[in-house]
């Protein structure tokens, strides 16, 4: 597994040193000793009490993996996910507190994921009355996969908790869904989670009533908000580097609905030519074509999955302007119809 992981992953790439030491804590507290569990996985144990320290991705599964085995504790997601509090992850969850309301916060954390310690991609949206945070796989975790789900709903059960207040009149019920089979009993699982827990679901994702999205949080102050996203941005830069040029035109195509800019508007608003912008997307190893479809075919899957919008105004939304177009398009990148896939 750890070869697989290298070799979807950037090996440069960094996260912040502040995970780990908090699952050090979680170790001491039931009396192991994560020196050796450190050393295994190349991390110096002067690290731990750097906060600007940061360790690979592969340093991270490593340390985990050594952790997961050693503690051998069926309830071990749900325990290192109650390590973590918003206040742990810095400035974006500082930020993120700071925040008018509760969707601000998630919206803002789900800004700046790649600061955080979750290995999966989260969709947050609307349906049928729920506010849904739904995760989907960015790596092949293998092995561990089962222990970061559980670890990140369990911080993300801690985290609403603390900002929702106990009830709304009328309220539904918080529900979460895994896709794996329960191996314990599921009334365990919901005496932890103290909410449903559905298993073999065909999405991992965690439901709440949407009225929740609306109310203010006590401690929310634009100022401080807006100092501590600088400092956000900062700390992104110094982690990841500049955003690439494939990076910038997937956004744009991520937040238009309608018309989709072309190459050489999109160069445009990047203040070069797209002649260059075309030369650095091949360097990329991309086509602008690719990226297009590549992303519309990511809305229109989401889109399908997580809306009762209908084929038209998908396909409005999507930039078509006729429906037969945006099916042939989506049979052509799928191998369905967008019924077939709904």
């Amino acid at each position: 597994m750890s070869n697989e992981l290298l070799a979807i992953t950037d090996v440069n790439s960094r996260q912040s040193i502040i995970g780990i030491s908090l699952l050090t804590k979680l170790v001491k507290s039931v009396n192991h000793s994560a020196a050796q569990m450190l050393e295994r996985a190349g991390i110096s144990e002067l690290l731990l009490s750097d906060p600007k320290a940061t360790i690979t991705f592969q340093q991270e599964v490593a340390f985990t993996r050594e952790f997961v085995n050693t503690l051998a504790d069926d309830d071990l997601g749900f325990k290192a996910g109650q390590c973590y509090r918003l206040n742990a992850f810095g400035h974006i969850g500082l930020a993120a507190g700071s925040s008018d309301t509760v969707s601000e916060a998630i919206e803002f954390f789900l800004k700046y994921i790649r600061l955080a310690y979750t290995h999966f991609d989260i969709n947050f949206f609307k349906k049928d009355g729920c506010a849904v945070l739904r995760f989907s796989d960015q790596y092949k975790l293998g092995d561990l996969r089962r222990f970061y789900l559980e670890r990140d709903f369990s911080f993300a059960f801690l985290s609403t908790r603390d900002m929702f207040p106990r009830s709304i009149v009328g309220q539904k019920p918080k529900t979460i869904h895994f896709d794996f089979p329960c191996t314990t009993s599921v009334e365990h699982y919901q005496a932890l989670y103290e909410c449903p827990v559905h298993f073999s679901m065909p999405f991992n994702q965690i439901l709440v009533d949407e009225r929740y999205l609306d109310l203010p949080l006590p401690l929310a102050n634009s100022l401080t908000k807006e100092l501590l996203e600088e400092q956000c941005k900062t700390q992104e830069i110094a982690l990841f580097g500049h955003q690439r040029f494939d990076e910038k035109v997937r956004s744009i195509i991520q937040t238009t609905d309608g018309e989709i800019p072309n190459l050489e508007k999109i160069a445009g608003m990047h203040f070069v030519t797209a002649r260059t912008l075309r030369r650095k997307l091949k360097l990329l190893g991309f086509t602008f074509q690719e990226l297009v479809n590549e992303e519309l075919r990511k809305k229109s899957l989401h889109y399908l999955s997580t809306t009762d919008l209908s084929i038209e105004q998908i396909s409005v939304r999507l930039g078509y302007s006729e429906s037969a177009s945006f099916i042939h398009a989506f049979k052509r990148w799928t191998g369905k119809t967008p019924k077939e896939c709904r």
